[in-house]
This record gives C-alpha cells, sequence and structure tokens, in this order.
C-alpha cells in the first residue's frame, strides 16, 4: 500500500468516525469521547499536516475559534492559581476539536453526520417515551421524569435543534413518498416531546427556531417575515403553555422562583439570578482582563463566602457570557461573541440552501447561552465543534462556503 493510499484510507475512516460521534453524541458520552479520541489518533496517523494547517488558517471559522482558544490561554498570565487555570482550559477542550474535525469532513458526508445526529436524538426521543409508559426508570430521577438526572439541560435544547433540521428538509428538502411520511411522523413526535420534558432553555430556543423558520420560508416577502418572527414565539407560548400541562407547571414554576427570589434565592432560578448578581460585582472590578482562566470559581468563592455564606458556591454562573466575561473581561466577552458574529456574516455570505443552516445555527446558541455554559458541557461543547466544521467548511479552490460541491450533496438527499 502507497503512502497516498494509507493517507486516503486513514481520511475515509476519520469521516465515517465523524459520523459515529455524531449518533452517539446524545446518546453516551464515554462511547462520543471515544470516538473523538479514535478521530484524533487517525488524524495524528493520517499525517499530511502542511495541507491541513493551509485548510485551518484559510478559513474564518477556524481562525476565530483559535482566537478564542488563544484568548482562554493568555487568561492564564493573570491567574495566580494553577490548578484552577488548568481546570478553565481542561472544561473547553471541546472547542480545541473544531480545526480537527474542519479538516476531515467530506462536503458530501455533510448531510450524513447531520443524519446521524438525528438518528441518535430519536433514539434519545424514543427512551423518554419509554420512560413516560412506564416501560424503563432513571435511577436517581423521580417517576415523571423522563430523562436522566439533569440530562434534560441538554437534551430539549438539542432536541430543538433537531426539530429545526428535520423542518428544514421538510420544506425545502426533495423528500417523497414514505420518507417524507416518516420524517413528518418523526417531526410530530418530537415536537410533542419536547413540552413533556422538562428543560425550559430547549422550549425556549424551540420557539426562537421556529419564528426563524418562518422568517426564512417568507424572507421573499419581507414584511411577512418580519411580522412572522416576531408574533410567532409568542403565539406558540401561548398555545404550549395551554396545551401542556408540564410545560405550563414549568413556565408557573420559573415565574414563582423570580417573585420569591429576594427571599428564597435557593431555587432553580433563584441561584442562577443570584449567581449573575454576584458575578457581575467581580466583572465590576476587573472589566477589562477579568480574573483569569480558570479564576470564576475560585474568585466567587472568595466574595460568596465573604457576603453570603449561607448560599452555595458555584464553578459556573450557568451563563456563557457572564462567565466569559468574569474570566476574561470584555477580551473574553469579545472573543465569545466574534465566534457566532463570524458564523452570522458566513451565513449572510452564503449563496445556497447551507446558509438557511449557517444563519439558525449561531441563533441557536445564542439564545441558549444565556442560561447555561453550554459551551462547557460536553455534549453542546462537541456540537458545536462538529457543526462549525459541518456547517463552515471551505471549499480548497475558491476559499468560499462549500457551495460547488453541494451538487454532491444536496440538502435534500438522504445518505447513501
Amino acid at each position: 500500500m502507497t503512502r497516498s493510499q494509507f493517507q486516503e484510507n486513514i481520511g475515509w475512516i476519520n469521516s465515517w468516525l465523524l459520523v459515529l460521534l455524531a449518533f452517539f453524541l446524545p446518546l453516551s458520552t464515554s462511547v462520543a469521547s471515544v470516538s473523538a479520541l479514535l478521530f484524533l489518533a487517525g488524524w495524528l496517523c493520517e499525517g499530511d499536516f502542511r495541507k491541513k494547517y493551509t485548510e485551518i488558517t484559510g478559513n474564518p471559522m477556524a481562525r476565530v475559534v483559535l482566537v478564542y482558544i488563544a484568548a482562554l490561554f493568555l487568561g492564564l498570565l493573570w491567574n495566580d492559581a494553577i490548578g484552577a487555570s488548568a481546570s478553565g482550559i481542561q472544561k473547553q477542550w471541546k472547542m480545541l476539536l473544531m480545526p480537527f474535525f474542519l479538516t476531515a469532513v467530506r462536503p458530501e458526508q455533510r448531510w450524513r453526520v447531520l443524519w446521524a445526529f438525528i438518528a441518535g436524538m430519536g433514539v434519545m426521543m424514543l427512551c423518554t417515551y419509554l420512560a413516560w409508559m412506564g416501560f424503563i426508570q432513571h435511577a436517581g430521577v423521580p417517576s415523571g421524569q423522563l430523562t436522566k438526572k439533569s440530562f434534560h439541560v441538554v437534551y430539549n435544547p438539542m432536541l430543538a435543534i433537531t426539530i429545526y433540521l428535520l423542518i428544514y428538509q421538510l420544506v425545502w428538502g426533495k423528500l417523497q413518498g414514505w420518507v417524507r411520511l416518516a420524517l413528518t411522523l418523526l417531526t410530530g413526535l418530537m415536537v410533542i416531546n419536547m413540552f413533556m420534558t422538562e428543560g425550559r432553555t430547549g422550549q425556549l430556543v424551540f420557539f426562537v427556531l421556529v419564528g426563524v423558520l418562518l422568517f426564512q420560508y417568507l424572507q421573499t416577502t419581507p414584511w411577512k417575515a418580519v411580522l412572522a418572527l416576531l408574533l410567532a414565539p409568542p403565539l406558540i407560548f401561548f398555545a404550549s403553555y395551554h396545551l401542556s400541562h408540564k410545560f405550563q407547571e414549568r413556565v408557573d414554576l420559573a415565574k414563582n422562583e423570580v417573585q420569591i427570589y429576594k427571599h428564597n434565592p435557593k431555587t432553580s432560578v433563584g441561584q442562577r439570578l443570584f449567581f449573575w448578581e454576584h458575578s457581575w460585582q467581580i466583572f465590576k472590578e476587573s472589566p477589562v482582563l477579568g480574573v483569569g482562566t480558570g479564576g470564576f470559581e475560585p474568585a466567587y468563592a472568595e466574595r460568596n463566602n465573604r457576603l453570603s455564606p449561607h448560599m452555595p458556591v458555584t464553578d459556573n454562573p450557568h451563563n456563557q457570557y457572564v462567565l466569559a466575561a468574569v474570566q476574561l473581561g470584555l477580551l473574553g466577552l469579545g472573543t465569545l461573541l466574534a465566534l457566532f458574529m463570524t458564523q452570522l456574516w458566513l451565513a449572510w455570505k452564503s449563496t445556497d440552501d447551507w446558509g438557511k443552516l449557517r444563519l439558525a445555527f449561531p441563533i441557536f446558541f445564542l439564545v441558549v447561552m444565556w442560561t447555561e455554559s453550554y459551551l462547557l458541557i460536553h455534549e453542546t461543547g462537541i456540537l458545536f465543534s462538529l457543526f462549525c466544521a459541518v456547517l463552515y467548511k471551505q471549499a480548497p479552490s475558491t476559499g468560499a462556503v462549500v457551495s460547488a460541491q453541494a451538487k454532491q450533496d444536496e440538502p435534500a438527499a438522504l445518505p447513501g
């Protein structure tokens, strides 16, 4: 076997490892991690580093991810707690995967990766229905909870982006016959499931993504598109509130927790508000460069122990913007926002149907990051890196976001 044949075989295996990773991402953190490690080993064995370096440095999305990572490493300089600094880097290792994924994604396999993720979410959704019917019971959770432990924190947001992908296919794809019928049924089951489970963040971003879908569908008539974007989310929220007892219960609980926050901050919403309030005071003390990478936990613990020892300490303010601002000040907040502004810019430049996905993806993250530091969490951190590689890969010859090669990978086509 020649060296070029060996590299081609390894590259082919790596591209399918990304498909495997996408499938197991919602199902098993262990299998997803092993898939990622096998991918990295294959990436190193494949070689051809000059070509990979050229692609990474020539890709706008990869460059801004590297700037974000560089800012994290730069923040080590003004955090004296070595252990905390190392922890701050370790928690965001998922971001480091994006440039590696980028060089392995093949244009003709982009939808295979997305379909694999949809399939994995379908299996996960089936588990929630089985739990609802009483056939399975997740360990350590009340009988009425349909997901394992706190998995609803990531399950519902990932369910929202999955529903968007399915509706995108149903509207703009070329699906026919039983495939179209099956995906319509799957979409309906997922929408119902969204309001059977407990993730309020996922429900919130679902409303937003439905508005985005309607805007994209009606964008040839601007006034209708804007009207749909403004009216659809609140109308769907109103209908969901009156049709879903679980959703109504969660909304009323959140409303009550906000109302009693000053008297009892030891609630799910109350603790978030409390974390943000303390974090804002820490940010004001170091607004430009922050307390350093990994410095949030010791800085917050010191302030909490001094002013509110009755409240629990935390290593995460449950808000990606707040975390970035406290750790690296305006520098961190700027580099974080640059990730998503670059994605929106690339979506604006797109001339093919993939531009719709490139627009929805950053909107998805910009919404969910208000209630959790989703770039730190295993599933959503890898989701960010993987989807970035799939959506923002460029055509080698032109430097434009892949569109000419999209004829080999029509968004409508099911993977072969």
